[in-house]
């Protein structure tokens, strides 16, 4: 996107006849229902995002129907300035026609007002909001903005800076009264592997294993160390670890002080290619190819002889992410716990 934007965003409007205009947009439609169950609003720093994102919204809507709120801001513009686009997603379902509508707009200027302006003038009545912020958070953040929000989404598979980052989204997690529900994408990409984990230890044999687990060894892509270090910190806080470091050395010590030692390889594959867990002479073993849907979960040992099985993997395309995310209705109560367990290793 250059300073003037791509087609496909449907129609440039004034900002103050928005609502009007989406009036006259439905009754050019004709007999196609106008459907929301969400508020979805997108914010980027990216010009090239601004296509995407698009055409993510328009695969959202064809299955979760939203008023979804694109944002391009550009705060390195030398003139502040706001302008504004609408369209909408239709889709067939039913022998019948439902439509998302689609506000763009393009902040320029660094002006915190306007964005927070923006959103909240253009929501669709009391529907929840969801946001997803991607980039970096910045400081200082207006508690106005934040608290409002009902499902805030960030990936921080993406972040240069996770340890500063992390500790952003822990200080919007304690404004006002903590409404907000933090998604982080990369915590939800982890959720068919931790089953999978789990899923070990549902056999009666294994269970003893669990608390004599002694190390672990996850692989993971390029670039994703951090869902590494986040799977690290679920396993941790669920089997009461706590980080033992020592001159840059470091461990856990399980509630006995015994230590576990743990790896982070990086390797090319799939985000976490493989988590091995050893407990003496017992092993649990996920491991996942690159383009994989499944997960070969193996184990041996004394107690349990050998055995395997395949375990599905989740998908890892954006929109299927999102789709899961926006479609859970409750919290990640494991989430901030499992990140304040491995805080430190993220430095």
């Amino acid at each position: 996107m250059t300073d003037d934007p791509a087609a496909n965003l449907g129609f440039p409007v004034e900002v103050g006849r928005i609502e009007k205009e989406l009036g006259k947009l439905w009754e050019s439609i004709g007999d196609k229902t106008r459907a929301s169950l969400i508020n979805l609003a997108i914010y980027t720093e990216s010009a090239a995002g601004v296509a995407r994102n698009t055409d993510l919204i328009s695969q959202i809507a064809s299955e979760h129907a939203c008023r979804a709120i694109l944002i391009y801001a550009r705060p390195e513009a030398p003139e502040r300035g706001v302008r504004a686009w609408i369209n909408a997603h239709c889709h067939a379902a039913n022998k019948k026609e439902f439509c998302s509508e689609q506000i763009t707009f393009q902040i320029d200027g660094d002006s915190p007002s306007a964005l927070t302006n923006v959103v909240f003038a253009h929501l669709d009545s009391d529907l929840p909001l969801c946001f997803w912020w991607q980039g970096p958070f910045r400081e200082p953040l207006d508690p106005r903005f934040w608290t409002w929000i009902d499902r805030l989404i960030f990936d921080s598979n993406a972040w240069d800076d996770p340890a500063t980052q992390f500790g952003l989204v822990q200080k919007i997690a304690h404004l006002g009264d903590a409404r907000t529900v933090l998604c982080d994408l990369n915590w939800t990409r982890l959720l068919s592997l931790r089953q999978g984990l789990a899923h070990f230890f549902d056999n009666a044999c294994a269970l003893p294993s669990l608390r004599r687990i002694d190390r672990v060894e996850i692989t993971h892509a390029p670039g994703a160390r951090t869902s590494a270090i986040l799977l690290l910190g679920w396993l941790a806080h669920q089997l009461g670890w706590t980080l033992d470091s020592v001159l840059g050395r470091h461990a856990f010590r399980d509630r006995n002080h015994a230590e576990i030692t743990f790896s982070l390889e990086e390797a090319r594959g799939a985000c976490i290619s493989k988590c091995r867990l050893t407990a003496g002479e017992s092993e649990f073993t996920l491991d996942r190819s690159a383009q994989g849907e499944f997960y070969h979960a193996s184990m041996h040992g004394p107690e349990c002889g050998e055995s395997s099985q395949l375990l599905p993997a989740g998908r890892d395309r954006i929109h299927e992410t999102l789709l899961m995310e926006l479609s859970r209705a409750g919290k990640h109560p494991l989430y901030l716990k499992a990140l304040s367990t491995v805080t430190p290793l993220l430095a």
